[in-house]
This record gives structure tokens, sequence and C-alpha cells, in this order.
């Protein structure tokens, strides 16, 4: 039994996503509450943009900075920003070299206390940020606050539920909160400390930033709230796959083994590390979603990885 459960159906999404919940926001209006800046990375995803647009903007949260950076798009998503350009406080279209460039864009052009990425599919659920908000004000050591998440298709439907684990520092790649930038917010002095995004990733800059962060603040720097605050959307043509590793994944997991010089998977330490961080994930993942959630997770992992250490 989970200790909590989506408080959203599938039609509540829908109607959340579906049009403007209110007009615009008087500028100035709820200045006492933290900035909170989102950064939209987009390449050609127009058919969805709109979507997330609209669940940034249907928070009716007081005090948020829009900012999309688009790589140049050819279908709808110049008119979808324009649609919406009155809200968004900064975008543009032009060819770059992958998504961490483009949040680096972003995130330089950001001008909030609170600091968040959007993926140009994917959504914010009712009332995140009201959640993160209220975690900052009261908890003012806190420098990542971050939450459960769900995954949705295309036509926005929940197809699965996701649990994120309590923060620990990593010793692989793949040994992270089970948490996605769906549902993640940091403060913007991580950035000053840690640095923007790695540009040479193009999958795993995620990973790498997390990594860098949990280097500089420790677990104790990370808040996981008990709500669910994001949406990733699963579809055919999309990068991320759950289900298997792509080569540019394998490579890039590499990469992050040098550059923070983790031990060897096959060394006793490796092996050490690895399982017990596998062996918390089961305990947790048991604690939040129960028999069937835990048993489908790893079953996820092994066709993803195909082994589990």
């Amino acid at each position: 039994m989970s200790l909590n459960r989506v408080a959203f159906t599938s039609d509540d999404i829908k109607a959340f996503i579906n049009k403007p919940i209110s007009g615009p926001l008087e500028h100035g209006e709820g200045d006492a509450l933290p900035r909170i800046s989102v950064v939209v990375p987009s390449f050609n995803q127009g058919r969805f943009l709109e979507r997330t647009i609209l669940s940034i903007i249907n928070q009716n949260y007081p005090n948020t900075e829009l900012i999309v950076i688009d790589g140049g798009s050819t279908d709808e998503t110049l008119s979808v920003i324009k649609k919406y350009e009155d809200i968004i406080a900064y975008w543009v279209s032009e060819p770059d070299n992958g998504q961490s460039e483009a949040l680096n864009k972003g995130l330089f052009a950001a001008t909030g206390e609170i600091f968040a990425w959007q993926n140009s599919d994917d959504i914010y659920l009712p009332g995140a940020f009201a959640s993160v908000s209220r975690v900052f004000m009261e908890h003012p050591q806190i420098s990542v606050c971050y939450g459960n998440w769900i995954s949705i298709d295309e036509n926005d439907n929940i197809t699965d539920i996701h649990y994120a684990l309590r923060p620990r520092y990593p010793h692989a790649p793949f040994e992270n909160m089970d948490v996605y930038n769906q549902a993640m917010f940091w403060r913007c002095s991580c950035c000053k400390a840690c640095g923007g995004f790695d540009e040479s990733l193009h999958s795993l800059m995620d990973t790498d930033f997390m990594i860098r962060t949990m280097q500089a603040l420790g677990p104790e720097g990370y808040h996981k709230v008990e709500v669910f605050l994001g949406a990733f959307r699963w579809y055919s043509e999309q990068k991320t796959d759950f289900l298997k590793m792509t080569d540019q994944q394998q490579a890039e997991e590499r990469y992050i083994e040098e550059k923070y010089h983790f031990l060897p998977k096959d060394s006793m330490k490796g092996k050490y590390y690895r399982t017990r961080y596998r062996l918390a994930q089961l305990f947790e993942s048991l604690r939040y979603g129960g028999f069937s959630y835990t048993g489908k997770k790893f079953k996820q992992t092994y066709r993803r990885r195909g082994k589990f250490i």
C-alpha cells in the first residue's frame, strides 16, 4: 500500500492544460513570493508546446518568469509562442547545439530566485509552484526541491506513476533519486556555485547537473516533497526511452564515470555501492508504491540495462 497517490485523474490534467484558467496576472502582483523562472527548451514540438505553456501559466502563481528557447523550429512552434507572447518574459528561436546549450541560454536570461526546466512536450501538475515555493520560503537552507512525477501519453492520459527517492550521494551514473526535471526546482545560487549544464551532453545533462550539485551541497541541500509535481510525456518519437539504453546514453554514462572518478563497475567497492543503492531503491519503492509498483520498476531496470547491478 503506497503512502500517497496521484491527486489528479487524466480528465483533471486535460482540463488543466486545455485553455488559460485565468487572465494574465498584473505586473508586480505577488512580489512577496520568490520568482520562479522556468526555462522551456524547444525544437519542433509545436503540437505539445501550448500544453506545456498552459501548465505553467495555469499554476496561477503570481511571480512566474517564463522563458522559451527554441532551436529554430520549422513546425507550428512560432505561432504558439506568438500566441502567448504577452506572457512569455523572453524567447528566442535560432539554431543551437542542442538542449544543454538552450538551457544555459535560458538560465543566463533568468532573473528568478528559483529556477526550473520543463521540456516542451512535458507539463507541470496543478499546485506544483505553490508547493515548492512554500518549501523554499519555510526552509532557507534548502537549495533543491523535488517530488514525485507521472507519465502521460500524447493525449494526456496517465500511463504510470513514479515515486522519487530520498537524496543520497551517488557512486554511479544511474544512482539517482528517481527524479526528472519535470519535478525538480532549484535556487539560482546552485548555478552560481556549480555552473550550468554540460553542453557536451545531450541525454544525461540532468544527471550530470544533479551529481555536481550533490557534490557541492550534499544530500542535506535537497528536499523531497510527497506530492506529484510534473508529468513526462511518453510517445514514440521522444528522445528519452525508459525501456532501453541508447548508444549515446551509454557513452555519456562512461563520460560521467570518468568525469567524477566513479569506482570501476567490476571493483569490489564499485559492486558494493551499486548493490547498496539497489537495496535502498528496493526498500523505498516498497514503502511508497508497494509490491506491484516495485516489481514493475525493477523489471523496467533489467529490461533497460540488462542487469540490476
